[in-house]
């Protein structure tokens, strides 16, 4: 998901000062997030998944819904029916209170469920991501930057009124605010057309490969998942394929040394 964060600033370009540049590790363990039927035993030890700090990961999966409801387990939204999440060593199911919400606060998370507010700016919308609303004039330049990236810098008026590609790229701004360790992030390919969706998705896929976060994308069908470096595709809420894509991060490169 284009620019550099070290050196001279200029259009584009962000400050180095508080950018995250390295993603956090997270690990699912025998987690499960629905009831079993009886005759089911392919869930019956539930999904187990290492994602290593800065990879692109696409999660696929049967019923259709299973992929949204694992990013919710790691983003805290709910808890798991039984199983271990963590997150950069942080046991996420075991969070409650002001901890499970400084936990969510410093995600980046990229949903339609989570919509701009149609009678805001666009600088408005991007700026309620900051935690207590506590907004400074390195916030302040942070989002003008990251509008000027997602090129939604020149958008004005209420968002109400702006194209839904548009609103994608403002809510790309929106959930890097933070400088978000962790981006969890579900397929902007439904109700966009297929240039709009392809442009999302490389702008998605930029702004990961700058950063350095983790990104957990789920997608609706394979030809999203390949904009990621690993396919992970869920079944019965088991893990009943992972592979790799592509990418050029330190695991991915083991992996297929070992493969290979």
């Amino acid at each position: 998901m284009i620019f550099a964060i070290d050196g001279g600033q200029s259009a584009g370009e962000l400050p180095s000062r508080g950018w995250a540049k390295s993603g956090a590790a997270v690990s699912l363990t025998h987690v499960t997030w629905r009831g079993r039927a009886p005759e089911d035993r392919s869930s019956i030890l539930g999904a187990s998944l290492y994602v290593p700090p800065g990879q692109s990961v696409a999660v696929c999966g049967e019923p259709a819904g299973d992929p949204v409801e694992l990013l919710d387990l790691v983003g805290g939204l709910r808890p798991p029916l039984s199983g271990q999440v963590t997150v950069d060593e942080v046991a996420v199911d075991q969070l409650s209170g002001p901890g499970l919400d400084r936990y969510r606060g410093g995600l980046g998370l990229l949903s339609l469920r989570f919509p701009l507010v149609p009678s805001l700016s666009v600088m408005d919308n991007v700026l309620a991501a900051r935690p207590g609303g506590q907004v400074d004039a390195v916030t302040f330049e942070r989002a003008a930057q990251l509008l000027v990236i997602t090129g939604a810098a020149d958008l004005a008026g209420p968002v109400g009124i702006v194209s839904a590609e548009q609103q994608w790229r403002i809510l790309i701004a929106r959930a890097l605010l933070t400088s978000p360790r962790l981006v969890l992030a579900e397929d902007p390919v439904p109700g966009l057309d297929s240039r709009g969706a392809a442009t999302i998705l490389d702008l998605l896929t930029d702004v990961h490969a700058q950063f350095g976060f983790t990104l957990l994308l789920a997608v609706g069908r394979l030809a999203t998942a390949s904009y990621c470096q690993r396919l992970v595709r869920l079944v019965g809420g088991a893990v009943v394929e992972d592979v790799l894509i592509g990418g050029d991060d330190p695991w991915t490169r083991g992996r297929v040394d070992r493969i290979g």
